[in-house]
């Protein structure tokens, strides 16, 4: 097939119009053997035409005979810009000037390529070194589950590149999931960081992103007034199984979100009337026991009851997964909270407030009781200073009933 030559741009690449019928190849000048090929439905892609030398043999007067022509793809642009085709094609010329044919080196790069997927490396990273080095491997795992394979799952590790993940997280921040979206980056760069120490990658394309839209607030919070605390606990009320409950077991305890989204009811005994988080999946690495009051005791016994002992309490799937969808439900929150108070006062204002701000509120209600800061560290899971991997379970327990019961008396004093 005879090639017109020209020196490539990207802009000129682009430019190009598709064919009505059949192909068209063009010849690169900067690169000799480097072509594109345009093809009827505007597909364009790079290839390499060369001779190995020394594939032909050699003459009695040892001249090298003319050897057979070979075509390989180097592959699709725009993912493959111009400026990498033409280093992989000047890389394969050296190669051929050798005499080795790279197309065996290819198909076994390929190969090893397409063998590792992005799923294939997540599950042996956790197997191999999230679950011997990480507490919390199994949240890593559902997070890659969750939020990473079924986008990125069946793409070759290789092949992802920063706009991918960029594009990912763009759409968890759109869905108000910007914690989400902070878990996934940095699931995602342990599991690059992981890749690129076993060669699997060459590098990990999202070092030092810059995602000023994914910045933690640092800020410890606000304590509610006791206003807020009753229209927040009757609006929760509203909101029926399983982000009612859910919320007003958060008020009653002063625990983390995900301590109670992802408790499991064998983690419940009756007997003494307590959670028991396992060290697992609790952020302090260590085994951390809940007691629960009156008013969250009946809670938690109103709960639904699922199959087996092991399911998840706040769930949509009959138990089977934790509940998920945390900013529709704390957006449904506020507007029955804000309706409650304008019943009242058509001109008040439900000031803003996070799910974290009812730890804060539970800490700073306990001091205003009288509960010294070892109790009220206790209660809120706060190790003490060079003792979280040893902290006993068991420390102040009649303390923390004892305050977790006079913080609870009060929130229901409150809400009438």
């Amino acid at each position: 097939m005879a090639r017109n030559r020209r020196r490539f741009t990207e802009q000129g690449i682009e430019r190009l119009r598709p064919p009505k019928s059949g192909r068209i190849e063009l010849g690169d000048e900067v690169v000799p053997g480097l072509v594109l090929r345009v093809t009827p439905r505007g597909v364009k892609s790079f290839s390499l035409i060369y001779k190995v030398t020394g594939e032909g043999g050699v003459s009695a007067s040892g001249r090298l005979l003319k050897a057979r022509q070979h075509r390989v793809t180097l592959g699709q642009h725009p993912a493959l810009s111009l400026k990498r085709a033409r280093e992989e094609a000047r890389r394969l010329l050296e190669v051929v000037t050798e005499g080795r044919d790279p197309r065996p080196e290819r198909r076994e790069q390929n190969l090893l390529r397409h063998t590792n997927t992005v799923e294939a490396v997540a599950r042996r990273c956790i197997e191999q070194d999230a679950k011997r080095t990480v507490a919390s491997w199994g949240k890593m795992e559902r997070c890659l589950e969750l939020h990473v394979l079924p986008e990125l799952g069946r793409r070759p590790m290789r092949d992802v590149r920063r706009a991918d993940v960029h594009e990912l997280l763009d759409e968890l921040v759109a869905q108000e999931r910007v914690g989400t979206a902070r878990e996934v980056r940095k699931h995602l760069s342990r599991l690059f960081n992981w890749a690129v120490d076993r060669e699997i990658v060459a590098d990990n394309p999202i070092h030092g992103m810059v995602r000023n839209d994914l910045v933690a607030n640092g800020e410890a919070g606000r304590a509610l007034t006791d206003d807020e605390l009753r229209v927040i606990f009757h609006a929760a009320g509203e909101l029926g199984h399983p982000f009612g409950p859910m919320y007003r077991l958060l008020m009653l305890t002063g625990q983390r979100r995900g301590e109670w989204a992802q408790a499991r009811r064998s983690e419940v005994h009756a007997d003494r009337r307590v959670l028991e988080i396992p060290a697992a999946r609790y952020k302090g690495g260590r085994d951390h026991v809940v007691p629960l009051s009156d008013p969250a005791w009946g809670i938690v016994e109103a709960l639904p009851v699922h199959e087996g002992n092991d399911y998840y309490l706040f769930s949509t799937r009959a138990g089977r997964v934790p509940v998920s969808g945390f900013s529709r439900a704390k957006a449904r929150l506020d507007e029955r909270a804000l309706t409650a108070m304008q019943e009242d006062d058509p001109e008040a204002e439900l000031s803003d407030f996070r799910v974290h701000d009812l730890r804060v509120t539970c800490e700073t209600r306990l001091a205003d009781l009288g509960f010294s800061q070892d109790v009220r560290d206790a209660v809120l899971g706060h190790a003490k200073p060079g003792l979280q991997r040893t902290y006993n379970k068991h420390d102040y327990m009649d303390e923390k009933r004892a305050a977790l019961a006079a913080y609870a008396e009060h929130i229901m004093g409150v809400a009438g």
